[in-house]
């Protein structure tokens, strides 16, 4: 992270056992085309987050800003990231209590549950399960669309019935 870079958002991503906030983690990306979402990883590794994110980094174009990893034990970087975020979301009371370390209010720190409908993940929620029910009704294979990735739906006879441009 550059010296004192605005971000947009900062999201505690916790892990609770082998389940991840797979729906706060798409959100969050979805929302990084406007400014830089930085995920705060807590009990959560990078290689998991990635593995949510790998279908839909393809439907966005490269140049968005995108999310930067942090770790909690890196209080440098988490207390840069929150002293200039424009929204900060937290899911642990551990989180708050670092935030709050760095001198940022307690009543601007929103919950996690209200993400969703800040970072406008609704709408981006519904073309996925509408993406995901095509996919399983038909094979979808990665397309060239210029320079960006999309995808084709393939019918039962290997043809081409759609094409899907990126998500914006």
């Amino acid at each position: 992270m550059g010296r004192h870079m605005q971000t947009r958002s900062v999201i505690e991503i916790a892990g609770s056992g082998i389940h991840l906030p797979a729906e706060l983690i798409i959100a969050g990306y979805w929302a990084s085309q406007t400014g830089l979402v930085v995920f705060v990883l807590n009990g959560v590794t990078p290689p998991a987050v990635n593995a949510v994110l790998d279908p839909i980094v393809v439907t966005l174009p490269f140049s968005i800003p995108g999310v930067l990893y942090v770790d909690i034990n890196d209080e440098k970087r988490v207390r840069e990231a929150v002293l200039f975020a424009e929204e900060i979301y937290a899911a642990t009371r551990a989180f708050r209590r670092i935030a709050a370390r760095c001198r940022i209010a307690p009543d601007t720190i929103e919950s996690v549950g209200m993400a969703f409908s800040k970072l406008d993940s609704r709408v981006l929620l519904e073309r996925i399960a509408r993406r995901r029910s095509l996919a399983e009704a038909h094979p979808a294979s990665p397309i060239a669309i210029g320079d960006r990735l999309g995808w084709r739906v393939a019918d039962a006879t290997g043809g081409s019935r759609a094409q899907f441009a990126n998500v914006r």
